[in-house]
Formats: structure tokens, C-alpha cells, sequence
């Protein structure tokens, strides 16, 4: 039972991930627009720069 249990956590938990993928990546692009365009968000931190 317990196995079964863990086996529907992890398909739910990737699911909702695969689900999320697209619409964080949206959003991100969204955030980086509105920041080119020099539009100040408040209460949102810039990421930081990629490591190298």
C-alpha cells in the first residue's frame, strides 16, 4: 500500500511539474520584457546572473 502511495505522489508531483514547465517559462519572459521596457516591479527581486 505504502509503495502504491508513493508511486501516485511521484506521478502527481510530475505531472504538475510538467504541467507548470510552460507557464513558468511564459512568465519569465513576460518579467523580462516589462523589465527591458524599464517598467519597475515592486516587491521583485532581478534574478541573478547565470554562474559561468
Amino acid at each position: 500500500m505504502t509503495q502504491g502511495l508513493l508511486l501516485a505522489r511521484d506521478c502527481i508531483i510530475c505531472w504538475v511539474t510538467v504541467w507548470l514547465a510552460p507557464v513558468e517559462s511564459i512568465f519569465d519572459m513576460i518579467e523580462s520584457e516589462l523589465d527591458r521596457r524599464g517598467v519597475a516591479l515592486e516587491g521583485v527581486k532581478h534574478p541573478s546572473p547565470p554562474a559561468a
